[in-house]
């Protein structure tokens, strides 16, 4: 909505592209949580300790989404926000940059403590063993947020590509602009 309001070439592009970037992002959460909810019992944040290292997949998935609902590069989100910025800039809605930065430290606010617990803290003692979590893996659990991981990834690495959702997102940028 923000960049379609902004109406300029660079800020519909973003809007478009963040539509997409956001939801491989937010969907590689939910199967992340769910990963963990059904094969660690992980129902609370404090319990996500260490778990990481004994869920490594999983983990690496919510990572790439966590980094970049943050807006970290060259994730998919970084992309599409540093388009709306641009647009903001060019519509002379300098705010929209402080939104988005605003937006950004949120996020890193809620995100890296729980990237802090999973991977760097020891781990919880009411978590199953990494030998019990690798004799239960379920890979038609893992590899759909897997899939959408290296997705949001590969939005970012190959934004510039004509193919990318950024490049169908300035296809649609130019038919409504050259109206």
């Amino acid at each position: 909505m923000l960049g379609a309001s902004l109406a300029g070439p660079c800020a519909v592009i973003g809007g478009l592209g963040h539509l997409v970037h956001q939801g491989l992002m937010k969907i590689t959460l939910f199967f992340a949580a769910g990963v963990l909810a059904e094969r660690a019992g992980v129902s609370a944040i404090d319990q996500m300790d260490g778990i990481g290292r004994r869920m490594p997949v999983t983990l690496a998935a919510f990572t790439v989404a966590a980094l970049g609902m943050i807006g970290v590069p060259p994730m998919a989100g970084f992309i599409s926000k540093w388009h709306l910025a641009i647009g903001g800039y060019q519509s002379g809605a300098n705010w929209v940059i402080a939104v988005l930065i605003a937006s950004s430290l949120l996020n890193a606010a809620y995100f890296l403590p729980l990237l802090y617990r999973a991977w760097l803290k020891p781990a919880c003692d009411a978590l199953p063993s990494r030998e019990a979590l690798a004799a239960s893996r379920t890979w038609l659990l893992i590899l759909p947020g897997a899939f959408t991981a290296a997705a949001a990834l590969g939005a970012g690495l190959f934004a510039g590509f004509d193919m990318s959702p950024l490049g169908w997102a300035s296809l649609i940028a130019e038919r409504i602009t050259t109206r």
